[in-house]
């Protein structure tokens, strides 16, 4: 793989690799140590099958997912999904918006948390606002930098300087399924893995020749994804909560920034918080630049019109959709709980789109989108998973 191939998955990681990860892996590891790495991982193959099987629909037929549920499942489904698109955006863009106001809020309490979020929601608009895609793609490489040189560096120097604390490993509490499908549902995005192919279109890739390079590119991704995600497992581990962690706010990073500190100083303690900002907020721009193309997506083909991109009124309409939403959502004075809220309902998302993966790469006029035997076999795994959570849940 060249270094030209990568690109849309640095996008899908900085995007997937944000709030929803570092919350849901922090309540998993402080909540239950190291019991829900299983989880993690079940969690990353799951979201790398289902970005895979979109993207060689895409090459292969030359038409978006959106459009294949068009074409190939009642109106009624499609329907269901944009009023759910519709939820689902307000959430993550409050949810993404309100924990990257947690770090500044957190350093600097005279100044309000809902002022730093209308900040980071606006910056964010005029960013998406004015970026085409490979000016956007070079600020998004910094953003991925400085995130996992202070993540996985802390997780490092932990373990290496002074030895971890394994007490925390096993579980706190009796297993839960809302934790279980918030650490799913949070590593690695959930609508926003539909990004990846408007990414690949604005990066030029068409074609089934592009779907090796586009493995190799979700391979690195993911890849990114598991290591972060692991890592925030582990520093969660290290600290003591008092409490209930969902009424945590801008503490939350304090406590995993005081526990960097005790080792390695106040230096340590501000690289980690910033890292943990850089996480956050460059997934708000990966959200932001992202999911737009699909509101745009769906109401080019209910026009029966052609794709309007960066430029055209319905994306950038959805993209001042995802700022109100957030800065609406800024009186709600329970960060975490906003932030856990968001990955559950992301989660619901799956037993959808896995469906419909595996009933349209695998029809028979269709060649060249056809799933692997593995590929069914995890599909279908993730479909019985959520089958037995449902059911727990009840």
């Amino acid at each position: 793989m060249k270094l030209s191939d990568i690109g849309p998955g640095l996008l899908l990681a900085a995007t997937g690799i944000g709030v929803g990860d570092m919350v849901s892996s922090t309540i998993a590891g402080a909540e239950y140590g190291l019991t829900l790495v299983w989880a993690l991982a079940a969690g990353v193959v799951l979201k790398f099958a289902i970005t895979e099987g979109a993207a060689r629909w895409q090459l292969g037929t030359g038409t978006t997912l959106i459009q294949g549920w068009r074409d190939h499942l009642p109106r009624a489904a499609v329907l269901a999904f944009f009023i759910y698109f519709i939820v689902w955006s307000y959430f993550v863009s409050s949810a993404l918006v309100t924990a990257s106001a947690l770090v500044p809020a957190a350093i600097i309490p005279s100044v309000p948390l809902p002022v730093w979020g209308v900040i980071h929601a606006v910056g964010a608009f005029v960013m998406v606002w004015f970026g085409r895609y490979e000016r956007f793609l070079a600020i998004v490489k910094w953003f991925i930098g400085l995130k996992f040189g202070a993540i996985i560096a802390s997780a490092l120097l932990i373990v290496l300087w002074s030895g971890a604390d394994w007490s925390g490993a096993g579980a706190r509490s009796p297993f839960s399924t809302a934790y279980t499908l918030s650490l799913i549902g949070g590593v690695g995005g959930t609508v926003t893995l539909l990004s990846y192919g408007y990414w690949m279109r604005e990066a030029g890739w068409a074609g089934v020749e592009r779907m090796k390079a586009a493995r190799g590119d979700l391979t690195l991704s993911f890849t990114l994804v598991f290591v972060f995600c692991i890592s925030m497992i582990f520093l969660s581990t290290q600290i003591n909560w008092t409490g209930q962690i969902l009424d945590e706010g801008p503490r939350l990073c304090l406590l995993l920034a005081d526990r960097i500190g005790q080792e390695i100083g106040p230096v340590g303690r501000g690289v980690f918080l910033l890292g943990f900002w850089g996480a956050a907020f460059s997934s708000v721009l990966g959200v932001y630049h992202g999911v737009p193309f699909l509101f745009d997506d769906m109401l080019r083909l209910w026009r029966r019109q052609p794709a309007g991109g960066q430029r055209g009124k319905p994306y950038r309409a959805w993209a001042a959709y995802l700022a109100l939403a957030a800065i609406s959502a800024l009186v709600i004075r329970r960060p975490v709980w906003l932030v856990f809220a968001y990955t559950v309902v992301g989660s619901m998302f799956f037993p959808f789109v896995i469906s419909t993966l595996l009933w349209l790469n695998n029809k028979r006029n269709v060649r060249a989108t056809r799933n692997g035997v593995l590929v069914n076999v995890v599909l279908s795994a993730a479909l019985v998973l959520y089958a037995f959570l449902a059911i727990e849940a009840f």
